[in-house]
C-alpha cells in the first residue's frame, strides 16, 4: 500500500504535518475528518470505517451531549416547578410574572444568536463552549440565591446567553468533526442527547425540588452543570482549526467568492421555524387544552385517576421519545439516501398528517397522531444543521447557524401567544388551528420537494 497524506491535529487543534502508511492510519484517533480527500488511495472501505468510527470523533459527540443534556437542568426545573404558585411564593414573584420570565431567554437569544454566530467564526470554539457551561451553572445560582422579580430576570438572561453560546458553539463543532457522508448521523446522535436532556431535565428539577427544595434542588443542578463546565475544560478539544480543512466541493458551489449563503440559511431555516412554531409553540401551550376534550379531570387508569397535569407531562414525555428515536433515524437514512431534503419533505408530511390526526374526535385517532407527529420534532432539528454543515463554507458556519436557530427561536416565541390569542378570542377553535397547523407542514413539505432539485447528492462509499 502506498503512502498517503494525512493531516491531524493535537488536542489543540494545531496542525501537524506528516506521512502515514495505511497500517498506521487504520490505528491513529483522527480528530478531523473533513480532510478524508487525502486517503483517496485507500480501499473506499477502509475510508468509510476511519470517517464515521473515528474514536477521537465519538469521543467529542459523548463529551458534547452529556455537556448538553445537563445543561438543561436549571432551565427545566423552573419550567417544572415555577408555575407552582407555592413555589412562585418561594421565589419571591407572582405567577402574572412567571411567564415572562419563562420566556425572557428567548427574547434574549433572538437578539444573540447571530453575533454568537460570527463570533464562532472567528474565534475557537472551546473557550465559548467551556464559557457557556459555566455561564449556565451561574443562572442556576441565581435562581438559588435570589429573590424577587429583578433577581431571577438577571438568571433568565444569564441562560440566555448561556444556552446561545452553547447551541450554536455545540452544532458547529459537529459540523466540524462530520463528512458529507456521516453528517446526518452525527447531527442525529447529538439532538438525540438534546431530547435526552430535555426528558431527563424536567423529571429530574420535579425530583430535586421534593427532595431538597426549590432552592437546594437548584443548588444541585448548578453543581451538576458545573461538573460538566468542568469536564469540558479538561476534556473538550478545539475543533476550529480541524475545520479549516479543504473546502468540499458542493460549499465552493454554494459560496462562489466567499460570499455569505443568504439563500441557502434563510431555505434551510424555513421547515425548523415551522417546526418549532407548532411544537415548541402551539402544542407546547394547548397540550392540556387538548387533553381536556376528551377527558374532563383525567385519566382512570387501573381504577386509579391520573390527573390532567400528569397525564399531560406524561404524554409530551412519549412525543419527546419518539423524536430522539426519529433524531437518530433521519440523520441515518439522509446520510444512507445522501438527500437531506427528501428526509424533510417526507418527515413534515407525516407530522402534517399526525397533527390533522390530533384534531379528530376519536381519542385514539387523536393520540395516534400526537405520537406521529413527533416524528418531525426530531427529524428537522437533526437534517437542518448538517444542510448548513453540507452546503456553506467552514468560515461562514458559526453566522449560518446563527441565522437558522434566531429564525427557529422566532417561530417558538411566536407560537403560544398566537394560538391563545386565537382561543382567547374565539376566533378558531383548537381543531381549526391544529388542521391550520397540519396545512402549514404540507407547505413546508412541498417547499421541501422543491430544494431536492438545487440540493447535490452526498456520495457514499459502497466498494
Amino acid at each position: 500500500m502506498s503512502a498517503v497524506h494525512d493531516i491531524p491535529y493535537d488536542r489543540e487543534g494545531v496542525a501537524q504535518s506528516g506521512v502515514v502508511d495505511a497500517a498506521q492510519l487504520s490505528k491513529r484517533t483522527i480528530l478531523s475528518v473533513p480532510n478524508v480527500q487525502y486517503l483517496s488511495q485507500l480501499p473506499c472501505f477502509i475510508v468509510e470505517r476511519l470517517c464515521i468510527l473515528s474514536p477521537s470523533s465519538r469521543k467529542v459527540l459523548i463529551l458534547l451531549g452529556i455537556g448538553t443534556a445537563i445543561s438543561l437542568l436549571g432551565d427545566a426545573t423552573l419550567y417544572t416547578v415555577l408555575p407552582n404558585p407555592d413555589i412562585a411564593s418561594q421565589a419571591g414573584i407572582t405567577l402574572a410574572m412567571v411567564g415572562f420570565l419563562l420566556g425572557v431567554n428567548r427574547a434574549i437569544r433572538l437578539v444573540l444568536n447571530s453575533p454568537v454566530g460570527l463570533l464562532y467564526d472567528r474565534l475557537p470554539r472551546r473557550g465559548l463552549l467551556v464559557t457557556s457551561l459555566f455561564l449556565g451553572a451561574l443562572s442556576s445560582v441565581i435562581y438559588a440565591v435570589g429573590t424577587g422579580f429583578w433577581s431571577l430576570l438577571i438568571g433568565r438572561i444569564s441562560w440566555g446567553v448561556a444556552w446561545s453560546l452553547l447551541w450554536i458553539g455545540g452544532n458547529a463543532v459537529i459540523l466540524d468533526i462530520s463528512t458529507d457522508e456521516n453528517r446526518g448521523r452525527y447531527s442525529g446522535q447529538y439532538q438525540t442527547w438534546f431530547f435526552s436532556g430535555v426528558a431527563a431535565s424536567s423529571f429530574l428539577g420535579g425530583l430535586f425540588t421534593d427532595l431538597f427544595g426549590f432552592r437546594g434542588g437548584l443548588w444541585v443542578c448548578a453543581g451538576l452543570i458545573g461538573a460538566a463546565a468542568l469536564l469540558w475544560l479538561f476534556f473538550l478539544p478545539e475543533t476550529r482549526t480541524a475545520s479549516i480543512a479543504p473546502e468540499s466541493q458542493k460549499a465552493e458551489e454554494d459560496n462562489p467568492g466567499g460570499m455569505f449563503p443568504w439563500r441557502i440559511s434563510l431555505t434551510a431555516s424555513v421547515p425548523l421555524f415551522m417546526m418549532r412554531f407548532v411544537f415548541a409553540g402551539v402544542l407546547a401551550a394547548t397540550s392540556i387544552l387538548w387533553l381536556s376534550q376528551y377527558f374532563d379531570a383525567g385519566l382512570s387508569l387501573f381504577n386509579r385517576l391520573v390527573p390532567l397535569a400528569t397525564l399531560t407531562g406524561g404524554i409530551v414525555a412519549l412525543r419527546t421519545v419518539v423524536s430522539i428515536i426519529s433524531a437518530s433515524l433521519a440523520g441515518r437514512i439522509s446520510d444512507r439516501v445522501g438527500r437531506r431534503w427528501v428526509v424533510i419533505a417526507v418527515s413534515t408530511l407525516i407530522g402534517g398528517i399526525g397533527v390533522w390526526l390530533m384534531s379528530a374526535d376519536l381519542f385514539i385517532l387523536s393520540i395516534i397522531g400526537a405520537f406521529t407527529a413527533a416524528v418531525t420534532g426530531g427529524s428537522v432539528q437533526s437534517l437542518v444543521p448538517a444542510i448548513a454543515g453540507d452546503r456553506v463554507d467552514n468560515t461562514q458556519r458559526g453566522r449560518a447557524l446563527g441565522i437558522i436557530f434566531t429564525i427557529g427561536d422566532l417561530g417558538s416565541t411566536l407560537g403560544p401567544p398566537v394560538a391563545l390569542s386565537l382561543l382567547n378570542a374565539k376566533l378558531m377553535t383548537l381543531t381549526t388551528i391544529y388542521r391550520g397547523c397540519a396545512i402549514l407542514f404540507g407547505a413546508v413539505a412541498l417547499q421541501a420537494f422543491t430544494q431536492i432539485r438545487n440540493e447535490p447528492l452526498i456520495t457514499n462509499c459502497t466498494d
